[in-house]
């Protein structure tokens, strides 16, 4: 289901990369607040030591192209330095978030080589990273390369066991396992997957050794996010708030886990401290490429579908500006990109601002799922101000611009028809409860609920307007308290603490008499519910 979206970040990571590969200067600087983790490598150079460190620890942080620029300063400070070759190909190599193209793994295999070569004089733990790192490049530029990912885990798995205690062997062994999965580590019921017990249990291992290892708190988050039980992963979100405090990714990773367990607010503050930290970074060192572009999208995307579950209205539209603007400047025609374009319309929509979107002139027709996305906000705003003719005609177009899709055209992990395919099934569904047919409503709702539960695991989520919402507000309509009960509980389960389903949640009970219920889930939506700048009202739902 990812295919198509892996096939963009390889074209963004080429755009994004390739320039740092053929421009990029050693870094000559340490960076401030990068922590202190210590990894010990044969050198009498305290600073190429330092650097080395600092390139590790960038990794862990999933700043990539900057790893290599630290590595390849150690490189000159001490030319000898085996480990900081070892360094660059780590580096370079691929993750979960990004394929490796062609250029990098060639620069990568001319790296280990190099590493090979000088490892000769090197202790043998050295020699033994080296070579576990050498099956995963290949000289041929046709290689296998999903077939040297899995020599490469096999290897690791070697050197963990050789190895015991080594922290970072048994870090980057789970990470190995990791990258042969991408987001792909449980199912859609919360089932593990192959290999992920084993990396559970490996970083579990490692962080109870070292709770404060910044690379194992970051891989036991994702490690444990699309579980059943993301809560384990609590203690590391909240070591990784502080930990270190220059890295914005890492900075960034506990509102994973907040958003999970249903601590909206704690996620909005993780991005926004993170944003923070990345915009200083990226300014004060003229940073691009592909973290630069596309981790500080994510934060803002993050902080906006953050605000939004909050009921931060004002919050989640100020992230959408910066997202949009943000978009813009990487180039709003790349696909991937472009999903990014719609995000005021629906943060405008999840709040009930219609006159916002009335007022808001159609895209560009080269943006195909923005006019898509305009389409389905414009149908709801016409629905929710009683014009329904007007809905109906937006329905029809929204159904038009599924159609004309280009292929392979994604709103954020999911392709798009996916993502509209649940919107259209919303708009018609709120059309026919405007028109008092609840029936046709709840089939429809049912659909999209259908369509969202069938999405791949991601956050935010691609869909983050939860479809339980909509269809327990059209049961309330028609009266089947009951049955909206179920449905809001079952959101709840989904996203926990989600406000406007206990709001609903709150009605459901309260109609049907079951008082001492419906007294404790106003408790629980008055404490999720704080701090909003929204008044939720049943008919919105």
């Amino acid at each position: 289901m990812r295919y198509l979206f892996i096939v963009w970040v390889l074209i963004l990571t080429f755009i994004f990369s390739s320039e740092v590969l053929a421009e990029a200067k050693p870094s000559y600087n340490l960076i401030p607040g990068l922590g202190t983790y210590h990894h010990p490598v044969s050198t009498q150079n305290l600073e190429a030591q330092k650097f080395f460190d600092q390139g590790l620890n960038l990794v862990y942080g999933f700043n990539h192209d900057e790893a290599v620029l630290s590595f390849q300063h150690a490189a000159e400070l001490d030319p000898k330095m085996a480990m900081a070759y070892w360094g660059i190909a780590l580096a370079l190599g691929p993750n979960i978030n990004a394929i490796i193209t062609t250029e990098k793994e060639q620069t990568a295999y001319h790296a280990i080589q190099q590493a090979l070569t000088l490892a000769e004089k090197a202790p043998v733990l050295e020699q033994d990273y080296i070579a576990a790192l050498a099956k995963r490049y290949a000289a041929n530029p046709d290689a296998d390369l999903p077939q040297l990912q899995v020599n490469y885990a096999q290897a690791m798995a070697n050197l963990t066991q050789k190895y015991p205690d080594d922290l970072d062997a048994a870090t980057l062994f789970a990470e190995s396992l990791m990258d042969l999965h991408p987001w792909q580590l449980w199912t859609h019921d919360g089932q593990p997957q192959a290999d992920t017990k084993e990396i559970v249990a490996v970083l579990e291992s490692v962080l109870q050794q070292n709770p404060n290892h910044p690379g194992a708190n970051h891989y036991y988050i994702h490690a444990v996010e699309a579980s059943l039980h993301p809560e384990l992963a609590l203690a590391s979100a909240k070591r990784l708030e502080h930990l270190v405090p220059a890295a914005g990714h890492l900075v960034h990773m506990p509102s994973h886990i907040y958003f999970r367990v249903g601590d909206y607010q704690g996620a909005m503050r993780s991005n926004a401290q993170a944003i923070a930290e990345d915009t200083a970074y990226i300014s004060k060192n003229k940073i691009q490429g592909f973290y630069a572009q596309m981790y500080f999208s994510h934060n803002v995307h993050f902080l906006m579908v953050a605000s939004s579950m909050a009921g931060r209205y004002q919050d989640a539209l100020q992230a959408a500006d910066t997202l949009i603007a943000h978009a813009n400047s990487l180039g709003s025609h790349i696909p991937m990109v472009e999903g990014f374009l719609g995000s005021k319309m629906l943060i405008q929509a999840r709040f009930n601002d219609w006159e916002a979107i009335l007022h808001t002139p159609p895209p560009e027709a080269t943006l195909p799922t923005t006019t898509a996305l305009w389409h389905f906000t414009q149908g709801l705003a016409h629905t929710a101000t009683g014009n329904l003719q007007s809905a109906a005609d937006e329905s029809s177009a929204l159904q038009v611009a599924i159609q004309k899709l280009p292929p392979g055209v994604t709103i954020g992990f999911t392709p798009a028809n996916r993502i509209l395919y649940i919107a259209q099934k919303v708009l018609e569904g709120k059309i026919a409860k405007a028109n008092h047919n609840y029936d046709s409503a709840i089939r429809y709702l049912e659909q999209a609920v259908v369509g969202e539960d069938a999405l791949d695991y991601v956050e935010p989520p691609d869909w983050y307007f939860p479809t339980r919402e909509t269809l327990g507000g059209v049961l309330l309509a028609k009266g089947d308290y009951a049955t909206a009960e179920k449905v809001f509980r079952a959101d709840l389960e989904k996203y926990p603490h989600n406000g406007r389903s206990l709001f609903g949640l709150q009605a459901s009970l309260q109609a049907q008499g079951k008082d001492d219920a419906a007294k404790l889930t106003q408790t629980e939506f008055i404490t999720a519910w704080q701090n909003t700048d929204t008044q939720l009202k049943i008919e919105n739902l």
